[in-house]
């Protein structure tokens, strides 16, 4: 005759079952939200490097800085939102938005405190304040500032705009956009071939949101788009 389980054997088997849980569920729920991330990572840096080729095409040139887009940040941007010329028009006429000029007021798409962003470490890390920005369709906010001197645009992505875990690295990372229109990590000067911050920086930046997520760009894209780290 078969005996069946005991009531303690079930309860035994259960434990077990609920410990290994416990110990395995929360990495892989990482391992889920880093896929997620880097999903939404890639298509965002797509979408830019597809604008930047979009405008060069409509104006016959072939050095982004040579098109509207190449300008300086306008006052007009963030004052009206209707900007004629730099970063605000080409985010703006470029890329399918929700939101314009959205830094400030009741329906932000970034934070300007200097106590909402983080490094992986649990830092915080700068705010948003004097960029202009836009929120795509696809829940990304970007943010550009053009660095005069060298005549450069860098921007920062939040790959789910608001949402947690506004973390450096993790759904926040910067980048820099060349006058070929392709894309790199920051801090590259927007100089031809440069990468920007090297990947083994990653996860150690400071400062703002920019410098704090320096080199998780190269990181994830030479890990193959995988966040590793």
């Amino acid at each position: 005759m078969n005996k069946g389980f005991t009531l303690s054997e079930i309860l035994i088997t259960l434990g077990i079952v609920g410990i290994v849980a416990v110990l395995t569920v929360p990495g892989v729920m990482k391992n889920y939200q880093n896929r997620l991330y880097t999903a939404q990572l890639e298509k965002i840096y797509a979408q830019l490097s597809d604008a930047a080729q979009a405008i060069m095409t409509d104006e016959h040139v072939d050095n982004f800085y040579e098109t509207t887009a190449g300008g300086v940040s306008n006052a007009e941007c963030h004052t009206s939102g209707n900007c004629t010329q730099g970063l605000g028009y080409f985010f703006n006429n470029y890329l399918k938005t929700v939101k314009k000029n959205c830094s400030n007021g009741n329906d932000k798409c970034v934070f300007t405190d200097n106590t909402t962003y983080k490094t992986v470490t649990g830092a915080n890390v700068n705010g948003l304040s004097g960029s202009y920005c836009v929120q795509t369709v696809t829940g990304a906010s970007v943010c550009g500032s053009y660095n005069n001197s060298n005549k450069c645009l860098s921007m920062m992505v939040d790959v789910n705009g608001t949402a947690q875990p506004n973390v450096a690295g993790r759904d926040v990372f910067s980048m820099d956009m060349h006058k070929n229109g392709s894309i790199s990590d920051y801090s590259s000067g927007c100089a031809d071939n440069a990468k920007g911050c090297r990947a083994n920086s990653c996860t150690t930046g400071t400062g703002s949101t920019y410098t704090a997520a320096c080199g998780c760009l190269n990181n994830v894209i030479d890990a193959g788009w995988k966040m590793e780290y």
